[in-house]
């Protein structure tokens, strides 16, 4: 890919024969440039939703850019109100993860150009399988709530679905980004992008590679990634080719460490601070893509997209004498599927069908070390998803009515270890999720919206192991037959104002979700890093949220989210104590987030920006033991941005002022008493302050 690249670069850039037939020559492209860029946004078209408004925030390519130095991709979405993320290492790499009004992440929806990037089995995506991800990305809508219908797992707390960098519509060039930091951080990432040719052909790739030693101890990363993306595009019709592919090597850092260790030792890491104690893994993580976009009209198109998935790896665990014995956990899933979608817009009407048809399977194996030769268990989980959507919007003077409608159907098939003394099991689920909206233009800045939605999605693999990489005949008894865990639903009612001003631009909302059998976590990960959850009965998150960029001045943008949560619990009761707690908060929800700052564009060749983030307490636990919370936390990052031409460094000084900050965790072991059974609470932490350059040269 990097040759076709390179040589449809070469080709776009031959010399037009006269400066008329430039001008002639650049009016076309800018045509055809425009024409293709249309057919290839049509699969993201139809799972935005189009005209619908609904709670969301779209950052584009400028906003990603402007702040981003290789920081994984949760870091990045915080940005969007309603979202929080850490990172394992306390640095912006390693694993990292989000929630979504307090929900985790595998309750979110994930696309990349309408293709499913969640794993079917535990639903989950890891960023880090995939460095540098964001550099690729032309924007990202995160819907909040019971969105626009989408392909792939539910989009039951909401969805991101991100798009690509359109590869028909860009300029011929490259680009190289230098990236050095603290924690022995570097990186090295290089585009190139032929633009559209005469031919009709355009091309664009990039590779990246990077390393960090992390803020703990032993979180270090060392990955490497490639996106390349090209084809051939017609007056009518394009045909697109896209391969994805990560391998990564982590540090093992999923343990939160105790508050009486972390006084001592903020770095700390309980599988041990020197490098001989390191526990690692590596895992690799490829997609590739074919896609076919043809327009029947000019208001009517079909795109067609099959792909394909290949991951698969290992990580370690220690045994009873350290590494020597360490047990070595294996995974390799494949799994593909083809989306489609027709997609129309008429004057004052839009309507998408969109399809999903999809199959899975994943091999579990364990071998202990030193020895890898013989696997101590082997199974196999197969999973099929077949899901189907219609949607559409009719506008009547300031009134504009949605209707979306999902019927999704999954199955889950487990084939248990050879010898293993249990049988197959299977299970099926279906899923039928209506969601419907008005939008009232009251002014030409002001619009508001309101919508209600249903949304069910079935438990992943480890909900219903209980977190077992394998299930044996004593393990059987207690998570067998698979419907012991029930799949979870949520009625969602959103309402909001939007301001589309010409200096500001805001919008605000309401929600209410009220959540059947949810499977809520319970404040526990186990030994490999399962988080481990049981259904509620009753639960409900409620709140607003805001959202406002205001130009201040002509060179002064102001931009402030905030987000209000109460999340209860109804009855819950504790699996160790068997006592029952009414109305309680659900953990890892804080009640109140906030992020706020300022874009200042100082003079054409200087920029800074800050960033600051507060988050309330969150409870660690669902009884609401007061012992375990989360602090609440504050704080700011800054960068200056300085240019030169079309080069620019960005120096970005992140937790300006050196805070303190714990992002999570969970209860654990009291480390520093004679009590064996008193607990403490055990936090992931936020490197203190540290300093990264990204230097940009773009030719």
């Amino acid at each position: 890919m990097l040759a076709l690249a390179l040589i449809l670069a070469l080709q776009a850039a031959s010399p037009a024969d006269t400066t008329h037939a430039r001008t002639d020559s650049l009016a076309a492209d800018s045509l055809r440039a425009r024409r293709a860029q249309r057919l290839e946004s049509v699969q993201v078209t139809a799972i935005r939703g189009g005209s619908a408004l609904i709670s969301e925030k779209t950052l584009e390519r400028a906003d990603i850019q402007r702040r981003y130095a290789g920081q994984e991709t949760p870091i990045l979405l915080q940005a969007a109100p309603g979202i929080t993320a850490y990172s394992e290492s306390g640095s912006a790499s390693n694993y990292s993860y989000m929630r979504l009004r307090g929900i985790d992440q595998t309750r979110i929806n994930i696309t990349l150009d309408g293709v499913p990037l969640n794993e079917p089995e535990d639903q989950g995506l890891f960023f880090s399988n995939f460095p540098d991800f964001a550099n690729s990305i032309a924007s990202v809508q995160i819907q909040r709530g019971v969105g626009s219908s989408t392909h792939g797992v539910a989009s039951y707390a909401g969805s991101v679905n991100f798009q690509s960098v359109p590869v028909a519509s860009v300029a011929p060039g490259g680009e190289l980004q230098l990236t050095r930091g603290a924690y022995g951080t570097s990186r090295l990432s290089a585009t190139l992008q032929s633009g559209l040719t005469p031919s009709g052909f355009a091309g664009y790739v990039r590779a990246s590679g990077q390393r960090t030693d992390g803020y703990r101890f032993n979180s270090g990363n060392r990955s490497r990634s490639t996106f390349a993306s090209g084809g051939w595009f017609g007056a009518r019709d394009i045909v697109k080719a896209t391969v994805l592919a990560g391998i990564s090597s982590n540090e093992q850092a999923y343990l939160a460490s105790p508050l009486s260790v972390l006084r001592q030792n903020q770095r700390d890491n309980p599988y041990g601070n020197s490098p001989a104690s390191a526990v690692g893994d590596r895992f690799h993580q490829d997609l590739a893509s074919v896609a076919w976009t043809h327009a029947l009209s000019a208001s009517l198109s079909l795109a067609t997209t099959a792909y394909g998935f290949d991951a698969g790896g290992w990580y370690d665990v220690p045994g009873i004498t350290g590494l020597g014995d360490a047990y070595n956990y294996n995974l390799h899933s494949r799994w593909g599927g083809i989306i489609s979608a027709l997609d129309w817009t008429g004057e004052a009407a839009t309507a998408s069908f969109g399809l999903h048809l999809a199959r899975y399977h994943r091999e579990h194996w364990l071998y202990t070390r030193p020895g890898l030769e013989t696997r101590l268990y082997s199974n196999v989980g197969y999973k099929g998803e077949q899901s189907a959507f219609a949607k559409g919007s009719v506008t009547r003077g300031r009134t504009t009515l949605f209707g979306d409608l999902q019927l999704r159907l999954s199955q889950f098939r487990y084939q248990p270890t050879e010898s293993s003394g249990v049988s197959p099991a299977s299970v099926r689920w279906s899923f039928l999720n209506p969601k419907a909206g008005v939008s009232v233009r009251v002014s030409d800045r002001l619009v508001a919206y309101a919508s209600a939605g249903i949304n069910g999605r079935e438990p992943t693999r480890a909900d219903m192991f209980a977190g077992a990489d394998d299930v044996d005949s004593v393990t059987a008894r207690s998570v067998l037959p698979l419907t012991r865990v029930h799949p979870e639903s949520v009625r969602d009612v959103e309402t909001g104002v939007t301001w589309q001003g010409g200096r500001l631009q805001a919008q605000a909302n309401l929600f209410l979700m009220q959540f059947r059998d949810e499977i809520a976590p319970i404040g526990e990960i186990n030994e490999i890093g399962y988080v481990l959850r049981k259904n509620v009965a009753r639960s409900v998150r409620r709140g607003m949220e805001g959202d406002l960029t205001w130009r201040a001045m002509p060179r002064l943008t102001v931009l402030a989210t905030a987000s209000l949560t109460d999340a209860r619990i109804q009855d819950y009761r504790d699996e160790a104590t068997g006592e029952l707690f009414h109305d309680v908060t659900a953990l890892l929800t804080p009640k109140f987030t906030s992020g706020h700052g300022i874009r200042s564009d100082l003079a054409s060749w200087l920029s800074l920006d800050v960033d600051g983030r507060y988050s309330s307490r969150m409870m660690l636990t669902n009884t609401n033991d007061a012992r375990f919370v989360v602090p609440a936390s504050w704080y700011a990052d800054a960068g200056i941005t300085l240019r030169l031409a079309r080069h620019s460094v960005l120096v970005q000084l992140r937790n300006v002022l050196d805070r303190r900050v714990y992002t999570g965790g969970y209860p654990g072991p009291a480390m520093d008493g004679a009590d064996r059974s008193a607990m403490e609470p055990y936090y992931y932490t936020l490197a203190p302050r540290n300093l990264t350059v990204n230097a940009r040269l773009v030719f």
